[in-house]
């Protein structure tokens, strides 16, 4: 319980520096993903949560990066990395805190923007890119210490689905799927949710026993 509270404390304190570093009107971003759904839920960063998320514009990547390396406590995590993401990791002592920015593209043409990578990591293939609608991003709000997209709840409900206020275990009470573009929420029955939370319990304790 210590660490996920310390963890949560460490989230916030990097969504705060993180933002202030790359306040600039030439760098497009906003909180999103489950920093976004913490920042509107619960008003904080979601307990157990190790990153926090931003949504950039592809075309300020370059500026990003540039601005990020002025703080030297955050590395590139180079395993992960692509095209259209980028992580950033931070140690304080025993504890990692990982800044994810998912860069997105844009088009005049079309009335969402794309990004590509989202939770599956599969840019090449056009099918598991994720389209947001622009009117639910654009104009982004910037009047608060960070940016959020123009109807934060819109994006949550859009994202999580009509039940993204209840708290649910990624993987454990769900499984996240991608279809015609969009995210889905694949609800899993009590009793699936309850063998997953046992399968996973086993796995931790397997893991002490390596350690």
């Amino acid at each position: 319980m210590f660490a996920k509270s310390k963890l949560q404390k460490l989230n916030f304190q990097n969504l705060l520096s993180v933002s202030s570093l790359i306040k600039d009107k030439n760098i497009e971003y906003f909180i999103f993903y489950g920093t976004l759904l913490g920042i509107i839920r619960e008003n904080n960063i979601i307990k157990g949560d190790d990153d926090i998320d931003f949504m950039v514009n592809h075309k300020s990547k370059k500026l990003l990066l540039k601005k990020m390396k002025l703080n030297k406590t955050f590395k590139i995590n180079k395993k992960v990395s692509n095209e259209y993401f980028i992580q950033f990791i931070k140690k304080n002592k025993k504890l990692k805190t990982f800044i994810d920015f998912y860069f997105y593209t844009k088009n005049k043409k079309k009335d969402y923007i794309i990004d590509r990578h989202n939770w599956l990591g599969n840019i090449k293939d056009k099918r598991f890119a994720l389209h947001f609608p622009t009117k639910m991003i654009f104009p982004i709000i910037k009047n608060k210490k960070f940016n959020m997209p123009k109807k934060p709840k819109s994006a949550c409900i859009y994202i999580y689905g009509k039940t993204w206020s209840t708290p649910l275990t990624k993987n454990t009470n769900y499984r996240p799927e991608i279809i015609n573009n969009k995210p889905v929420l694949i609800r899993r029955s009590y009793l699936g949710s309850l063998t997953r939370q046992l399968k996973t319990m086993l796995n931790i304790n397997s893991f002490k026993k390596v350690i």
